[in-house]
């Protein structure tokens, strides 16, 4: 900054001044309506050529709005004649700068610009720094009444409360976008949990409208976000059941009871079922959404979770108490009745007969063994409690001696090939006790195949064993669910007993072991069973 002044143009404050003009954010702003309407207000009022609104930092000024200055937006402050106004903080009034010493060396003043008057009135902050001016200029000498000041200073008030109200707007903006950033951080924060959510969450409005539904939501229903908002919680296009399989009545509904009284209601248990006939049960948690000032009931909100699994593992258990039950009775009534007449004809028992009712009597008793020894091995499962003790055996001579009830009961011939010299390392009672389950299973589903061939064949890393049967084969409807817990089978109508705990186990031993199982089937032409097992030690 060159000063062309006579004068030190720098007032002693100027720092705390430039750091009071900081705070507007004011300097190289581009132009604004409401200061270019005060200059052109000014320039009609005073019929000068130029009027100008500036503001000076430490190193210039730069000239806010103007009229008659054409381009100009900024002057070093070492040639700014407003610096004088700025030093002063008072009503500036320069009526022939030609002839005051002040201006001798200055550029505007002797240069082709001409200036002779000048009017600079100051824009005072509140806390009384200068920041900026107001100022008239002609290049003709003039004089100003006591009344022009007055207007000036006016003018120069205006401006100045035209700035306050734009830093005010500034900040106004700042703390509102500060606020929208908040809240699009806590909506983002709040989007991710809800979408995070193990739960399906929906908001509904007072007619049953859906107006929201998170991701969670989506996937229980199997819908869009835009497919459910087209709906209401009762649309026809998806049918709500009871738990039973009846209709649900809309009045029933949980969102529509919460709707109506505006209470809460918690853990409902319905069905959807869509237009597949596809069914999920949900457990559903329905609560009202308030005015926060008027208090009046303006929608709902709907958090659910898909039970469908809870509710087909809790259907299987009463299943399954219901088979146990049966399947239980069955040689516990047989045996008892065995008892029975062994008491009632002790005295009078030809061995033939005795034989006949030893002989039932241990078959019920064989029986309930089995089933309770499933019980007890499915329940050893469920707990972690299944340990193996594992050895090392060569196929051929666990062969030799499984299955014996099978050949002494001479319906069917079992028929061992393969490679009967592989060695494993597993549980031989165990395996004995899969085996054995799949044999009896072919002997059970496929009767009529007289000849159950057993399969040995010798992998790069494993043992792979295989039950062969000719029976009638396996739907594919329920091949998916041979290998679950309580599942029984029935072909073509007849229902076999058993607790449907077998294949299950099976697989849980054979995984147990590092290996493999499962079935391939052809309809009419029958099944195999199969698992692997490791060559060697894990």
């Amino acid at each position: 900054m060159k000063n062309v002044f006579n004068i030190n143009i720098i007032p002693d404050n100027d720092v705390e001044r430039v750091k009071a003009l900081d705070r507007y954010c004011i300097m190289n702003t581009p132009k604004e309506a409401a200061f270019d309407s005060i200059v052109e207000l000014a320039k009609v009022i005073f019929r000068t050529p130029i009027a100008h609104l500036s503001f000076l930092n430490k190193e210039e000024e730069y000239i806010k709005a103007s009229v008659g200055l054409g381009d100009m937006l900024r002057v070093d402050r070492g040639e700014s004649v407003c610096a004088i106004t700025i030093l002063n903080s008072e009503l500036t009034v320069i009526e022939n700068a030609a002839e005051d010493p002040l201006f001798d060396n200055h550029p505007y003043v002797h240069g082709p610009f001409g200036l002779r008057f000048y009017a600079g009135a100051p824009l005072k902050t509140s806390d009384g720094y200068t920041i900026g001016t107001l100022c008239l200029v002609d290049t003709q000498p003039r004089t100003v009444s006591e009344h022009d000041k007055e207007i000036l200073l006016a003018l120069a008030k205006v401006a100045m409360e035209q700035t306050e109200l734009r830093l005010a707007n500034i900040q106004e903006t700042e703390k509102q976008v500060a606020i929208n950033d908040k809240l699009g951080a806590s909506e983002q924060r709040l989007q991710s949990i809800l979408d995070t959510m193990a739960e399906g969450v929906g908001i509904v409005n007072l007619e049953g409208q859906m107006v929201y539904a998170n991701s969670m939501a989506q996937r229980i229903l199997g819908l869009t976000e835009s497919d459910i908002i087209e709906r209401k919680f009762d649309d026809l296009k998806w049918q709500n059941l009871r738990v039973d399989g009846t209709p649900l009545p809309k009045d029933d509904h949980p969102m529509t009871v919460m709707l109506r009284t505006g209470l809460p209601v918690y853990d409902q248990e319905i069905a959807i079922q869509n237009d597949k006939g596809e069914r999920t049960y949900i457990s559903i948690n329905a609560a009202p959404i308030n005015d926060p000032v008027t208090g009046q009931l303006t929608g709902g909100i709907g958090t659910f979770m898909d039970v469908t699994n809870r509710r087909k593992l809790l259907q299987q258990k009463e299943e399954f108490i219901s088979i146990a039950s049966h399947e239980l009775k069955t040689p516990v009534t047989s045996l008892k009745a065995s008892l029975q007449m062994l008491e009632r004809m002790k005295d009078d028992l030809t061995i033939d007969r005795l034989n006949k009712l030893v002989a039932q009597s241990n078959k019920s008793l064989m029986k309930l063994s089995g089933l309770i020894g499933d019980l007890l091995d499915a329940n050893r499962i469920s707990h972690g409690q299944w340990q193996i003790h594992k050895i090392r055996f060569t196929m051929g001579d666990f062969l030799a001696d499984c299955c014996q009830h099978v050949r002494t009961a001479g319906k069917h011939n079992i028929i061992v090939n393969g490679d009967l010299d592989a060695e494993v390392y597993a549980d031989q009672q165990q395996i004995d006790q899969v085996l054995v389950n799949l044999v009896n299973n072919a002997v059970k589903y496929a009767p009529e195949s007289k000849d159950l061939v057993i399969q040995v064949e010798k992998l790069p890393a494993d043992v792979k064993i295989s039950v062969i049967d000719t029976g009638p084969g396996i739907s594919p409807d329920k091949l998916p669910h041979l290998f679950e817990r309580y599942y029984r089978a029935d072909y073509s109508g007849l229902q076999f007993s058993g607790l449907g705990l077998g294949l299950y186990i099976s697989k849980e031993i054979i995984q147990k072991h590092g290996g493999q199982i499962g079935v391939e089937t052809e309809l009419g032409k029958g099944s195999t069973f199969w698992f692997t097992l490791p060559l060697h030690q894990a």
